[in-house]
């Protein structure tokens, strides 16, 4: 089970997941850190399914010679199988692994075994998904060589981390987005009627800043910063650092994006207006 010392351990890795500069491209390999120090196996995959197009683009933590051909294998078997056919709805979307389908004997007898995971040199498989706001469904697959099955206390530190790892894609999926829609300035936040030092605040959190860096850059005492970051979470309702930015780089998108004042209705303007009378 969970000790008290697991519960740390989940402490200190989501803190280092969180961390300032997370982006997009950089949330598998963040994600891989965050997930070894939980739990200890040798591989673990990134997959991120697009079902509109078929494809699906891979990473690991680990390449070895045959992974290109392990996971080419691995899309050629994945949907004949629950364990590996990227449905969300197996086990109600909560992490889960080969065990629980077959046993070990029966999991070798597989193509998905043969033609995958023999050619990675992994002997057990866990998944464990994470939600999208995109369609796309992604996974991260544990692999784990050697006779040592997983063990219930995987399984809980895996679902204590899902939601953590949701989180920290929303995060680096918005700041991309802010990034390549908008160009925020502290008057962003002044025209939402924050003070000109909290509207400066707000800009490097959204690019990510700590309180130190922000403090750095303002020359001012961190606990200034300090400061003006608890005006905001009472002003916005927030109650975490990372709902704060996820609300302030929304706000930016809407007062600095595309179309930013225009709100597009149905107007009927008579008989002869293609139809619509």
């Amino acid at each position: 089970m969970v000790t008290s010392a697991d519960l740390q351990t989940l402490s200190d890795a989501t803190l280092a997941l969180y961390q300032p500069d997370l982006r997009l491209s950089g949330f598998p390999e963040a994600a891989f850190k965050f997930l070894h120090t939980l739990i200890g196996v040798e591989q673990i995959n990134y997959a991120n399914l697009d079902p509109a197009k078929g494809t699906m683009d891979m990473a690991t933590s680990f390449m070895t010679p045959d992974w290109v051909a392990g996971v080419e294998g691995f899309g050629r078997c994945m949907w004949k199988y629950p364990m590996s056919n990227f449905d969300p709805s197996v086990n109600d979307g909560k992490p889960f692994f080969s065990s629980d389908f077959v046993s070990q004997r029966q999991f070798r007898d597989l193509d998905l075994y043969s033609e995958c995971f023999h050619l990675l040199g992994m002997d057990h498989h866990g998944a464990l998904y994470v939600p999208t706001d995109d369609g796309r469904r992604l996974w991260f697959g544990l692999e784990r060589a050697g006779p040592r099955e997983f063990s219930e206390r995987d399984r809980l530190m895996l679902t204590l981390a899902q939601p953590h790892l949701a989180n920290a894609l929303r995060l680096a999926t918005a700041r991309q987005k802010v990034r390549d829609e908008v160009v925020i300035s502290p008057s962003t936040f002044c025209r939402a009627g924050y003070t000109p030092r909290e509207s400066e605040v707000a800009c490097w959190l959204v690019e990510g800043k700590s309180n130190v860096e922000i403090g750095l850059l303002m020359n001012v005492h961190v606990q200034t910063v300090k400061s003006h970051v608890t005006s905001l979470f009472n002003k916005t309702g927030c109650g975490n650092r990372l709902a704060l930015t996820l609300h302030l780089i929304e706000l930016a998108r809407r007062l600095e994006g595309p179309g930013q004042g225009f709100h597009t209705v149905p107007a009927y303007t008579g008989p002869d207006d293609g139809g619509n009378a």
